[in-house]
């Protein structure tokens, strides 16, 4: 009866981790722009869109960075979803996008 126990409580914490993860990819918004402002040593950027809205974008070890280096001026498209009132970056692709 314990390991049966057990396993249903291992069962349930897989579930819940597994519609946790689930909701941060709904949340993510894609967002495309100019790095107008670096600040490498804080993991932070400004990217200024084509409607001239700057947001500033933070990055962590885990996000992850494709097609180049991270420059001012440099264009980027990035996936980003907003946790504890910031925005935090979960791919950035420097570049052009795309599409």
């Amino acid at each position: 009866m314990k390991k049966l126990t057990v396993l249903l409580a291992l069962a349930i914490f897989a579930v819940s981790l597994a519609a946790f993860a689930g909701e941060g990819k709904k949340g993510e918004k894609i967002v495309s722009g100019t790095i107008s402002k670096l600040d490498l040593a804080n993991r932070s950027m400004t990217v200024t869109d084509a409607k001239n809205v700057a947001l500033t974008i933070l990055w962590n070890d885990s996000t992850r960075v494709m097609g180049g280096e991270l420059k001012e001026g440099e264009a980027v498209e990035l996936g980003y979803v907003e946790a504890e009132n910031k925005m935090w970056a979960s791919w950035i692709k420097v570049g052009k996008p795309t599409s």
